[in-house]
């Protein structure tokens, strides 16, 4: 997995830039920024514009400077002397208690440490307070291990959580390659409050939470070994519970939107089309990745809906949440400026009803552009 680019994680702040432009796009994105910082920062949100080329679109501003957001905990593993957090993950903004909420990641972790993640912080970033793990620790089947906890966070209706998730509306889930290691083959999702665990909860206190959507790690959905190759390549797909699930799949963002015509929970990121393959990426006839790894090319930058009526099922107990999957399922792929660009991160503007979902690592060297991130803007009607 390529970790390099900006953007892989933002999350909606409706107050912010209170002098902008009065365009009909109030407020600001916080957002990550390099993963060899793990800083964030706050942008503006210009009126979106269509263009051909990336550089006719309008540019953000920079309302804060990329910062340290956890306060050091990115820089402070303390779970084991071997641990470490690779990457700054999830943001979403807490409107209760006026914070903003992030997620640390190792997204490699073949150790398999079932570290703290979560944490929040003020809005100028600063006062961090965490980190905390999502559920109990080292249970028996991993079922809130870090590796399905750690990556995005979003916010569901209060509503719904008043009725269905005992008021738990902070979502958090993730992935993990192959959903090895404590990981899920195909996005996560738990819900959680961790305010009500404390305020702030204790370091490394465990949260109490809620498992609502899950797949269970196959190994035959992934492997078979080929005798005299370097390369291990994996059986067909027919054993996967998510309907054909690649070991390089990557689940990168959310939003729990609401319109007058209804409701979905939208999970955004990259599905790989092709035969998996565990090699460099011209073993694998990947030109997105060259890296040794995964690959399963080409890809397509896809938007998962889900029924939130089939998360009152499993809550009920007549659903499992392995049997949750996507009603439907949107690529985007149209509208991205680069083959191989990926979907980096999703959040949702309730109040405008807009959502802001970025394309990452996006390359235009016509143009001298290298490495940028592009947001993609819709009004839900």
């Amino acid at each position: 997995m390529n970790q390099g680019a900006a953007g892989s994680r933002s999350a909606f702040y409706p107050s912010g830039d209170p002098n902008g432009e009065g365009d009909g796009y109030p407020g600001s994105l916080f957002t990550a920024g390099h993963a060899h910082d793990d800083y964030a920062g706050e942008i503006s949100i210009p009126a979106p514009a269509a263009a051909q080329s990336i550089a006719d679109l309008p540019r953000a501003r920079v309302l804060q400077a990329p910062a340290d957001i956890t306060g050091g905990w990115k820089d402070n593993c303390s779970f084991h002397p071997d641990c470490l957090y690779r990457e700054l993950d999830g943001l979403v903004y807490l409107p209760n208690i006026n914070k903003m909420a992030w997620n640390l990641r190792d997204w490699f972790n073949t150790a398999k440490y079932d570290q703290d993640s979560l944490g929040w912080s003020s809005l100028d970033m600063t006062d961090a307070q965490g980190v905390w793990h999502i559920g109990p620790r080292n249970d028996d089947a991993d079922l809130y291990h870090n590796a399905k906890t750690s990556n995005f966070l979003f916010k569901a209706p209060e509503s719904f959580a008043a009725q269905w998730l005992n008021n738990k509306w902070l979502i958090a889930g993730g992935t993990r390659e192959a959903g090895a290691l404590g990981g899920s083959q195909g996005p996560s999702l738990f819900a959680l409050a961790p305010w009500e665990d404390g305020n702030p909860p204790a370091s490394s206190a465990c949260l109490d939470a809620l498992p609502l959507v899950y797949y269970p790690e196959i190994v035959d959905c992934v492997w078979k070994s080929t005798e005299g190759q370097g390369v291990v390549y994996p059986k067909n797909n027919d054993v996967c519970v998510y309907p054909d699930y690649r070991a390089v799949d990557a689940w990168n963002g959310g939003a729990w939107v609401e319109a007058d015509s209804g409701t979905a929970i939208l999970i955004t990121g990259k599905k790989g089309l092709g035969d998996n393959c565990y090699a460099a990426g011209e073993v694998c006839n990947d030109p997105c990745m060259e890296s040794k790894g995964y690959h399963a090319y080409p890809y397509d930058p896809q938007i998962l809906f889900y029924d939130p009526e089939h998360i009152k099922e499993v809550i009920s107990g007549t659903r499992q949440p392995w049997q949750v999957l996507p009603c439907s399922i949107m690529s985007i792929k149209d509208i991205f400026y680069d083959e191989c660009g990926v979907i980096g991160a999703a959040s949702w503007d309730s109040g405008g009803r807009h959502l802001f979902i970025t394309e990452k690592e996006v390359n235009d060297p016509d143009n001298g552009f290298w490495g940028k991130t592009i947001v993609h803007v819709w009004t839900i009607h």
